[in-house]
């Protein structure tokens, strides 16, 4: 792999350990070496995506999309910026989210549709001729946590993958290589079952987390997906 250079917007308090958690599956999952992968906490101000051949977008525990914080608005203008360059990205979750609104997509937020753990999710016909999702099969594992829900896509993407929860799984913008998940394609189930941990007390009360902890652990990971970051290094 040529020495790229790749920047993870990390949208995750600088103090949070499950930002370096979340940087050293980044660098896991693309191939990358821990010298080519900074890390920039949004929260810290607006990073210069031109000087990257690469970048990710991931998670944000403590946080949503629809919280109106300064640094969560700016993220939406970056992604926009990413988008109008035309640099290889790839974001998660959070990351989906953000995208969807920085296009023009609908977000809502119910915690009683909230997803956690191994889910099955399904391809979408398109991702065939995709030169990252082609690789998926047509029905897979992959790891989820969240509660905010893409309900509505932007105009001017492609469905890439859907699940039977949460419909919106997958999409890349048609005019830019930038791909984004709401599934986590840096997790495995023994990494989603260390950000649970992590972050249990914030999300559920003591007599949910032990059942929950259990049903995280019998997870499933479909290999297929934790590739996905290494081919857009590859085609970048």
């Amino acid at each position: 792999m040529a020495r790229l250079r790749a920047l993870l917007v990390s949208l995750r308090d600088p103090d949070d350990p499950m930002a370096a958690h979340e940087h050293t599956c980044f660098l896991e999952h693309s191939g990358l070496e821990r010298d080519q992968l900074d890390m920039h906490p949004m929260i810290r101000g607006r990073p210069d995506p031109g000087r990257y051949d690469v970048i990710f977008f991931g998670g944000s525990g403590a946080y949503s999309v629809l919280d109106d914080t300064w640094w969560i608005r700016e993220t939406i203008d970056v992604m926009v910026e990413v988008v109008d360059r035309k640099i290889p990205t790839y974001a998660s979750c959070f990351g989906f989210q953000g995208l969807a609104l920085a296009l023009g997509g609908r977000v809502e937020q119910d915690a009683s549709r909230a997803e956690m753990g191994s889910h099955h999710l399904h391809r979408s016909q398109a991702a065939a001729d995709d030169p990252l999702f082609s690789i998926l099969p047509e029905r897979f594992w992959a790891q989820q946590g969240h509660k905010d829900h893409v309900m509505g896509l932007p105009e001017g993407v492609t469905l890439l993958a859907h699940g039977d929860g949460t419909h919106h799984q997958a999409f890349k913008v048609n005019r830019a290589p930038f791909w984004a998940s709401q599934f986590h394609p840096e997790l495995t189930v023994k990494t989603t079952v260390a950000r649970f941990v992590h972050y249990a007390e914030h999300y559920l009360s003591p007599e949910e987390r032990e059942p929950t902890l259990r049903l995280l652990k019998s997870g499933r990971d479909s290999p297929e997906v934790g590739q996905l970051l290494r081919r857009l290094c590859d085609i970048a």
